[in-house]
């Protein structure tokens, strides 16, 4: 078959309602038909009329992601190969037929590879229906490649830790997109990887991307521009700090184990004092909007940030309510002067923008990805530690620094784009 004919298949994510996994779908299909115009891509989702809907203009075919029937030979098998462990290459809950004539297949989804803060190594037998799943591909002799991903670690659930490296080893590729991950797969002795930018850096600015154009962050001048523009717009003062905020409540669950109330009531204070402080007009953003899950949220998370900060200054508060996915999302970050984010991937939209923004920690991704972005580990908070961090002295050295605050990020794409094209020489 010829290369410029290849059938790859995208699996891993939950959905495009988290802007984090739109991000990641589009820029996938962006570099791919970048090398191969004429490829067919086949993202496997498990709700495809709403990622068609959000997915609208990406050059990508969705296909269900489909459950054996309850009462199938199939599903029986899949239910007793769990409970037993003996996870073979023979079942499996889903119907894998739209794999057959896939090519290659990627494992999709930036940290479907590490383990949440706290988890307990369990008693029972480890399975992972990843692992399933792409070790099922390398048994029908499929190229299974892990992309653009954060791994590890994994040291404190030892029967992970052995199975994933098992399965890490098996794989044809694995991407990953900072040097945490990197650093950590050569601990593993892997070989079978190297660092590529996350693919939502491919997503630059609100306009398409041009073919042969790269990725660049957004002019300076530009931007500013955009900001008087708003403003007028709005009818909002043109001196006054802009500051995006972007809480979760994923990471906040991840990282405190008491009562969420006194957690939001936490971050509302910092943002009243950061707009005491600064006389600063406030957005609160959300990157994910799920209507499904309370625990993954970030709109119905902030709604209850918003309603606890001080009566004094939420006039300078606004929330970035509705849906309007990754790209709109963009737009409004890129009106920003600085962002606080805790979702990784509201992070790299606004920093593929030339926003200075601080990232909050919830695990070892976020210090990689901002060695990534800075060279440096400056610009990252444990969201554990935010409020007992001077975060008026960080973001005021963050504004001093931006002139030269992307040089590495400059660096770091341009050295992509050309480990890319080695990528994508790959023997597929």
């Amino acid at each position: 078959m010829a290369k410029n004919h290849l059938t790859i298949g995208l699996y891993g994510i939950g959905g495009v309602y988290n802007y984090g996994c739109e991000a990641i779908v589009r820029g996938t299909e962006i570099i791919l038909h970048q090398k191969w115009p004429d490829a067919r891509i086949k993202y496997a989702s498990l709700r495809p009329e709403d990622d068609a809907q959000r997915l609208e203009g990406c050059d990508v075919e969705i296909v269900p992601r489909k459950m054996h029937r309850f009462g199938s030979i199939e599903r029986f098998n899949s239910i007793l190969a769990y409970l037993t462990g003996f996870h073979s290459k023979r079942f499996f809950p889903e119907d894998l037929k739209w794999v057959d004539d896939c090519d290659v297949v990627l494992s999709i989804g930036g940290d479907l590879y590490t383990i949440p803060p706290g988890y307990q190594d369990p008693k029972i037998r480890c399975y992972n229906p990843l692992i399933h799943f792409g070790d099922l591909v390398k048994n029908h002799e499929k190229k299974f490649v892990v992309w653009g991903a954060s791994v590890g670690p994994f040291e404190d659930c030892p029967r992970i830790k052995k199975r994933m490296v098992e399965h890490l080893r098996r794989v044809d590729l694995i991407t990953s997109r900072e040097p945490e991950t990197s650093h950590y797969l050569e601990y593993l002795g892997l070989e079978n990887f190297i660092e590529c930018a996350d693919p939502a850096f491919m997503i630059s600015s609100p306009e398409p991307v041009q073919e042969g154009e790269g990725v660049t962050l957004e002019d300076d001048v530009k931007r500013e521009e955009k900001v008087i523009l708003n403003d007028s717009i709005n009818g909002k003062k043109e001196n006054k700090l802009h500051i995006g905020i972007n809480l979760s409540p994923l990471s906040s669950i991840y990282m405190f184990k008491k009562d969420m109330k006194q957690v939001i009531k936490d971050q509302a204070d910092l943002v009243t004092s950061l707009i005491e402080h600064f006389d600063a007009r406030v957005t609160l953003i959300p990157h994910v909007v799920c209507h499904f899950n309370v625990d993954d949220d970030d709109l119905r998370y902030l709604k209850q940030v918003q309603s606890m900060i001080s009566d004094d200054v939420k006039g300078s508060v606004e929330l970035l309510d509705g849906d309007i996915g990754f790209l709109k999302t963009k737009e409004v970050l890129s009106t920003c002067d600085c962002v606080i984010a805790a979702r990784m991937h509201c992070a790299i939209n606004a920093v593929s923008v030339g926003v200075p923004t601080i990232f909050l920690a919830y695990s070892k991704k976020a210090y990689g990805m901002v060695e990534y972005v800075y060279g440096n580990r400056k610009w990252v908070v444990s969201l554990k530690d935010v409020n007992n961090t001077n975060m008026v002295s960080l973001i005021n050295e963050i504004m001093d620094a931006k002139p030269h605050l992307f040089d590495q990020l400059h660096s770091n794409l341009e050295q992509s784009q050309k480990t890319r094209k080695e990528l994508l020489d790959f023997d597929y």
